[in-house]
């Protein structure tokens, strides 16, 4: 099984050693990995399955403010992390240019957790439980677009996984703050069918993650080594 904690660790050293060098623009050097895919089945190193039954998003923010996620040489820190997670909970554009609870709760109107939601009402067996972030009309002259790009649930043995693509990750500076955020709406979409789903219940099966471009800034490599490092 592979926790959030682990994954980034992995993944962090993966591009550390194995990262090509290039240039996004003339600004961003960087190192890149290009193509990865994980399934982190243990997003909340809970070590069994079946604690995940049980686990509420109200004790997944508890666990996240207590520090309980805090890693030696990671920049994002329980206090941040925890608003950054429950800011999931607030559909507005929060002051930014985009924010993901925005193009997934009000995008063009729609929210499309609770389309996802009640497809798999309609039809747990549903593949059309997606969420997208991408807008043409304002992202095409852009800078700064999403680099979340796809959310797509499924439930297949009385189990929900959460897929997602990001067309673009700092590893070491978002992944780790990314995959909490994806795991609480996880366990959020979870909870809100478990009370409306009258002859069975729906466990949370963790992440399938999706990277076209995974990096880390040339200005974060020194502290990247030095986290890994510390968890040798």
């Amino acid at each position: 099984m592979l926790s959030i904690n682990q994954c980034y660790l992995d993944f962090v050293n993966k591009i550390l050693n194995e990262g090509k060098e290039t240039y996004k623009d003339s600004n961003h050097h960087l190192k890149e990995s290009l193509g990865n895919f994980y399934v982190i089945d243990d997003p909340l190193d809970l070590k069994y399955k079946a604690k995940y039954q049980n686990m509420t998003t109200d004790e997944m923010l508890e666990l996240i403010k207590s520090g309980k996620y805090d890693m030696e040489g990671n920049p994002i820190k329980a206090d941040a992390l925890y608003e950054y997670v429950k800011s999931f909970n607030d559909s507005s554009d929060q002051g930014f240019v985009y924010s993901y609870p925005n193009r997934i709760l009000a995008h063009f109107g729609v929210d499309q957790f609770e389309v996802m939601k009640e497809r798999l009402l309609n039809a747990l067996g549903s593949n059309r439980a997606v969420a997208i972030t991408y807008d043409p009309e304002l992202d095409c002259d852009r800078e700064d677009i999403p680099c979340l790009q796809f959310l797509q649930a499924f439930v297949r043995d009385g189990e929900l996984t959460i897929h997602c693509m990001f067309r673009s990750n700092d590893i070491f500076g978002a992944f780790y703050s990314n995959m909490f955020f994806i795991t609480y709406i996880g366990i959020k979409l979870r909870e809100e069918l478990n009370k409306e789903l009258i002859n069975e219940q729906v466990g949370f099966g963790g992440i399938h993650y999706h990277s076209t471009s995974g990096h880390i800034y040339s200005n974060d490599m020194r502290a990247a080594r030095s986290m890994v490092s510390k968890h040798k």
